[in-house]
């Protein structure tokens, strides 16, 4: 069978609950996800763990119709045809599970993607939460680097280049000729104009008010409340 027509089901650990996916829908690699049905995160293995498992799973039960010796012994003959019919829903469990939403491993789209939450583990980003499209303008403004570690939901933090999620983000990246202006951190789709002096943070208009102190106008950061300064476009 082509692995287009394979798919593989897996157990949650948490739940017991089962769902089946198509091969071709699994990551390459290792990947932590949230169960469909109790929500929980669970281990998740690559697709070619999970082709040696879809291929022992799609085997047919060993022996299944090794009682109907004994049943023929009996005075009628009609008794013979009995081992049989359990046969068939003995492979009905791979088949029957509910399937997974095909959104929750794509790679770059769904509702599936739109709901995990990212945590960049680095100086500047600490009290900061980002969505996959927050973390998609970050990634083209070079704000996120591959080799910075990244949590993803509730799992220990990794390099940013190994999550599903964003590694195709990063392939855009370098295919891309134009590196976009830096991103406010806290409003990604805007432009940073300002940036703050003691934390380094890009902080666009809103996140960087005018305060007057006397006669004195100033750019305050809202995050920490240090003085902010308007940021300075590179030259040609």
């Amino acid at each position: 069978m082509a692995d287009s027509d394979l798919s593989y089901t897996f157990t949650c650990p948490s739940c017991a609950g089962s769902f089946s996916i198509l091969l071709e829908r699994i990551p390459p690699v290792q990947a932590r996800f949230r169960c469909p049905h109790c929500k929980q995160p669970m281990d998740f293995p690559s697709r070619d763990e999970a082709r040696v498992y879809a291929r022992l799973q799609e085997k047919p039960p060993p022996a299944a119709d090794a009682p109907a010796p004994s049943a023929m012994s009996g005075p009628a003959s009609a008794p013979s045809a009995a081992p049989r019919s359990p046969a068939a829903p003995q492979a009905a469990p791979v088949r029957e599970s509910p399937a997974m939403p095909p959104l929750t491993l794509e790679e770059g789209s769904g509702a599936g993607s739109e709901n995990v939450r990212f945590r960049v583990d680095k100086p500047g980003f600490e009290a900061d939460v980002f969505d996959r499209r927050s973390m998609r303008n970050l990634i083209r403004s070079g704000e996120v680097d591959e080799k910075d570690r990244v949590r993803m939901d509730e799992a220990e933090p990794v390099p940013a280049v190994d999550l599903p999620f964003l590694k195709s983000l990063f392939a855009l990246r370098k295919s891309s000729r134009i590196m976009p202006p830096t991103c406010c951190r806290t409003h990604t789709e805007r432009v940073a104009h300002f940036r703050c002096r003691d934390s380094s943070r890009p902080l666009c208009e809103e996140c960087s008010p005018e305060k007057k102190f006397g006669a004195t106008v100033i750019r305050v950061c809202n995050h920490c409340g240090g003085t902010a300064t308007e940021m300075v476009a590179p030259t040609a």
